[in-house]
C-alpha cells in the first residue's frame, strides 16, 4: 500500500511516500504497527497508551481516522488515499 507522509516523518521514511506491505482489509492500527516495525524511531510519535498516538493523524480519503466510528480499527480498502501526518498546532 502506498502511503503519503508529511513533515517530520519524511526524513525518517526517506521521502514523500512509503510503500508498505499492507493488504486491503488491514486496519489503521495495522498500518501504524507496520510503519513502526519498519522505522522503529517512529514509535514514540505514533504509539501512545497502546493505540495510535494523538501526535499523529492517519487520513483516509481526506478524513482523519480519529473522526471515523471505528477510529484505529477502521479497515483500509483498496484504492483509498492514505496520508500520515504529525499533529500540527499553532496559530
Amino acid at each position: 500500500m502506498r502511503v503519503k507522509v508529511y513533515a517530520t516523518l519524511r526524513p525518517i521514511v526517506g521521502g514523500r511516500f512509503a510503500e508498505l506491505p499492507i493488504e486491503p482489509g488491514a486496519t489503521v492500527r495495522d498500518l501504524v504497527d507496520c510503519m513502526v516495525e519498519r522505522w522503529p524511531e517512529l514509535e514514540s510519535m505514533m504509539i501512545e497508551d497502546d493505540d495510535v498516538s494523538r501526535r499523529v493523524h492517519v487520513f483516509i480519503d481526506g478524513r482523519s481516522s480519529r473522526h471515523l466510528p471505528e477510529r484505529s480499527q477502521t479497515v483500509l480498502l483498496e484504492g483509498q488515499e492514505i496520508d500520515v501526518s504529525p499533529a500540527v498546532a499553532g496559530g
